[in-house]
């Protein structure tokens, strides 16, 4: 039988070469593990564009090191074209200001670390509107009556009240404020509603833990959800704020979610919300007036 000893002699050796193998392997394993910047998705803007309300930049990424994150906000025209950096907007939250009525608004996200540097825009916001505070409604001036004119019978009155517009078979049921008169009297709700919507990514589409509006105590809150994967089709809410847990959960990509919040003679708004895969949901803001099922542009002032 053959037996293996190492001597007195050989083990110090022998150790001295292990040592000198990990050494040199070292600085291998060290780089290796260095990797330059990356977004896991795109950088994405949460908020509403209008006057004095907060954005907030959403960005994921990897790398190692772990990349210093620096924003950058731009204003861009509201019909495509250069955007433009706003001076000292590099936080990332950002106040919408009387400025940036007209135009849209994103943000560039830079990542560097010791590998590599890279940067990218978001999607821009919707158009920005401005938010008037409603003005006093004026006290009409009482008219004097008049002396009755003596007259053989009183003439009958016309009912002059309009019938109400029936509902098209795709219109989406909700409450009808008045009718009233747009340019003369209606106003937008004050304060003008925020609807929030937040989540991650998962296979096939998204997984929502956030569905929120925030608006005066006096609107009414609809949501609608249209495709084959909605949990339910429709959630009224008779007050705000409101949360909308019937949807804060997976939802498929192609989903549509609509949120109208609307008051009796105010222009209200409506939010839509299709869900994407690998990327945040494409957002449609608009107003609803007073009177009107179908949404329409906001007015800009």
């Amino acid at each position: 039988m053959h037996r293996f000893a190492i001597g007195r002699q050989t083990c110090p050796a022998f150790l001295v070469s292990l040592v000198a193998a990990a050494l040199l392997l070292w600085p291998t394993l060290a780089l290796g593990a260095d990797a330059p910047p990356a977004f896991t998705s795109p950088p994405v803007v949460q908020g509403d564009a209008v006057v004095g309300a907060t954005l907030t930049a959403i960005a994921v990424f990897t790398g190692e090191p772990l990349p210093t994150v620096k924003y950058q906000w731009r204003r861009c025209p509201a019909t495509g074209g250069s955007c433009g950096s706003i001076t000292g907007a590099t936080a990332a939250t950002y106040v919408v200001t009387s400025a940036d009525v007209g135009f849209r608004l994103g943000v560039r996200v830079t990542l560097k670390n010791r590998v590599d540097s890279i940067n990218l825009q978001s999607v821009t916001t919707a158009v920005v509107v401005a938010v008037a505070p409603p003005g006093p409604t004026p006290t009409p001036t009482p008219t004097p009556t008049p002396t009755p004119t003596p007259a053989p019978a009183p003439s009958p009155k016309l009912d002059l009240t309009p019938d109400p517009t029936p509902a098209s078979a795709n219109s989406f049921t909700e409450p009808v404020a008045p009718i009233v008169d747009i340019k003369a009297r209606a106003t937008l709700l004050r304060p003008f509603p925020i609807v929030r919507i937040r989540g991650y990514f998962k296979t096939g589409g998204v997984r929502v833990t956030l569905l929120s509006v925030n608006a005066p105590r006096s609107s009414h809150v609809a949501a609608r959800c249209v495709g084959k994967g909605c949990p339910v089709r429709s959630v009224s809410v008779a007050s705000a704020p409101a949360r909308l847990r019937a949807f804060e959960r997976f939802l498929t990509a192609g989903t549509v979610l609509q949120v109208r919040v609307t008051s009796a003679g105010r222009i209200g708004k409506y939010v839509s919300f299709r869900i994407r895969a690998h990327s945040a949901p494409l957002r449609n803001d608009l107003c609803l007036m007073p009177g009107k099922t179908k949404p329409a542009a906001c007015p800009t002032r």
